[in-house]
């Protein structure tokens, strides 16, 4: 493994998969929420993609918001590596279901949508108080009264 991987603290990579896997299914969720409101005519085709970039958002809020409360140390850290998973996986299933991804077809809106959404998990899970690490503690030991 290379020296980055072996420097991450312990159960960070699997917290951030898990985060990333939760932005996915949420994700495809607000995606097909999405879809069913075009096709019932309810909004215009032309919302169309500020719906994807808002979805987009909110499932990477999502994710890194789980993988932020799991872990309350290095907020920024965590959330970076969720939205990285997760704009990875999205782009591998784009790559596998179209010809070709270009920065035109609304990618960089999308992508700033997901970094948009973990630096607001990450902002927030900042601002919460960290984990009381286990520290030592007395043991009490019980008096016979009297």
């Amino acid at each position: 493994m290379s020296k980055v991987v072996m420097s991450l603290p312990k159960g960070m990579i699997r917290n951030c998969l898990m985060g990333g896997i939760i932005a996915l299914l949420s994700y495809l969720a607000l995606q097909f929420a999405c879809a069913l409101l075009v096709h019932r005519e309810v909004v215009g085709m032309e919302a169309l993609y500020p719906m994807a970039c808002a979805s987009a958002g909110i499932a990477a809020f999502l994710g890194c918001g789980y993988s932020v409360l799991r872990r309350r140390e290095g907020s920024v850290l965590t959330a970076s590596v969720v939205v990285v998973v997760f704009l990875t996986v999205t782009l591998a299933a784009a790559f596998l279901t179209t010809d070709s991804i270009s920065v035109a077809n609304g990618l960089t809106g999308i992508g700033l949508s997901m970094a948009a959404g973990g630096l607001a998990a990450a902002l927030i899970g900042a601002n919460m108080p960290k984990k009381q690490g286990r520290g030592r503690r007395g043991v009490r030991r019980r008096t016979k009264a009297g």
